[in-house]
């Protein structure tokens, strides 16, 4: 479940077309940040950073532009920790 959650996120990125300016991508970027620092041994934790995910893919409007390449590159920048949970995740 939490795969087909994940990648549904990773289409949601992929369909962006116009390329967003970097501070939308590191604004969103700093929001991924905050859901994968969600993410502990509790596996209640998922459910937590799903819900935040979640909110942050409500904001189509502001970050339906953006890849995945985008966002992970922000994120590897951002927090490199975060980064690596994403791309777990999303595979």
């Amino acid at each position: 479940m939490k795969n087909l959650f994940f990648a549904s996120l990773a289409a949601l990125f992929l369909l962006g077309a116009c390329g967003p300016d970097q501070e939308t991508v590191n604004k969103m970027a700093d929001e991924m940040c905050e859901a994968m620092a969600l993410i502990t041994d509790d596996p209640m934790s998922l459910m937590d950073a799903a819900t935040k995910m979640g909110e942050i893919m409500d904001k189509t409007d502001e970050y339906g532009n953006i890849t995945e390449e985008q966002l992970i590159a922000a994120m590897e920048e951002r927090c490199p920790d975060g980064a690596s949970r994403f791309k777990d995740l999303s595979e």
